[in-house]
């Protein structure tokens, strides 16, 4: 069975009560039970709870906050769910499948795994808050599913690829805001030696965290990364100088 505390389901924005209390019955199909609703509107509960079968326990306890950045707290890996390309989604998607078997997923660290607004998904700065995106394979005639679906088919592939012994690694990544932190120090040595990109320095700031946060980065790991930076950052101005 999944080790439940290490998985969020959050939901961004959602419009529909009764999709959410779905997502309640999807979630514990499957193992899930820490729920995240990110909306600035009240959350209509009574609505939902005639559609959390036996899930009522799970939409007691959301949490209920009013924005997505909030609700990604304490996260070393974010995840969101999305059909949609293009220039300024993620250059890297995973299937749900493949989502499932990545090995940041065994590292112990908090997985939130972001679903968007029921008609609008998520939208550009909502991705931009997760280190991937993932996809739901489906049929070009009809590719958009309900929320509570495609809640179902994720909560699926993490039950499935879980080991049978819930077996997690105890050193866990650096959470999202340590990682912010540490790549910015990293951009702060780029900066230093007139290292610059195409993108500047907010594109290569979320270049590292991506793929950072993919990695599941351990807190020495990270250090270790900065202190490469800082030695080369050395080495510049020695040469400079």
């Amino acid at each position: 069975m999944i080790d439940s505390p290490h998985i969020r389901v959050v939901l961004s924005r959602p419009s529909e009560p009764r999709n959410i209390g779905a997502v309640c019955r999807a979630m514990k199909n499957h193992g899930l039970h820490h729920l995240v609703i990110a909306s600035r509107d009240s959350v209509d509960t009574a609505a939902a709870a005639p559609l959390a079968v036996h899930a009522t326990d799970i939409l007691e306890s959301a949490r209920i906050v009013s924005d997505l950045s909030e609700a990604l707290s304490g996260s070393s890996l974010v995840a969101g769910v999305t059909r949609r390309g293009g220039q300024k989604r993620k250059s890297v998607t995973f299937s749900a499948r493949q989502f499932a078997e990545l090995p940041a997923l065994q590292s112990g660290g908090v997985t939130s795994v972001v679903f968007g607004n029921e008609q609008s998904g998520l939208s550009d700065d909502e991705l931009e808050l997760c280190s991937l995106a993932v996809f739901i394979p489906t049929d070009d005639e009809c590719p958009s599913l309900n929320l509570s679906h495609a809640v179902q088919v994720v909560a699926y592939e993490l039950f499935v690829a879980d080991a049978p012994n819930g077996v997690r690694n105890p050193h866990a990544p650096l959470a999202a805001h340590a990682l912010d932190e540490s790549v910015g120090r990293m951009i702060d040595s780029l900066n230093a030696i007139g290292y610059h990109t195409q993108d500047g320095p907010q594109g290569m700031g979320l270049f590292l965290r991506d793929i950072l946060g993919r990695s599941a980065l351990m807190p020495r790991e990270a250090a270790r990364l900065e202190r490469l930076f800082r030695t080369l950052e050395g080495m510049y101005r020695s040469g400079s100088g």
